[in-house]
Formats: structure tokens, sequence, C-alpha cells
């Protein structure tokens, strides 16, 4: 048997890995719901933009 293949027998390199799981899906969890709130926010004030491209007033002595 090979040292550390036994999985009742907690090793140190497991249990680091077993909490940066956890890490790992916090930080992705956040970019995630930031990622969703810049695409909405992208879709709003770009709404904006194509509004005031389409209906708003003319340049120049119009």
């Amino acid at each position: 048997m090979v040292a550390g293949s036994n999985p009742a027998v907690p090793t140190l390199l497991r249990e680091v890995f077993r909490k940066g799981d956890g890490v790992l899906d916090t930080i992705f969890l956040l970019i995630s719901i930031v990622g969703y709130m810049a695409l909405i926010a992208g879709f709003f004030f770009g709404g904006f933009v194509l509004l005031d491209f389409f209906w708003g007033r003319r340049g120049g002595d119009a």
C-alpha cells in the first residue's frame, strides 16, 4: 500500500485542497455575481445610448 493512499486517513495536502475548494467556489460566485451585474448595467446604459442616438436632438444649427 502506498503511503497516504487511504482516504480514511487525512493528510495535510488533502486538507489544504478541501479548504481550497470552498475558497475557489466563493471566488467564482463573487465573480459571476459581479459579471451578471455588469451585464445588466451594460444593457441598461446601452439602451439609453441607443435611445439617445435614435431620438436625440440633431447637432448644429438645426
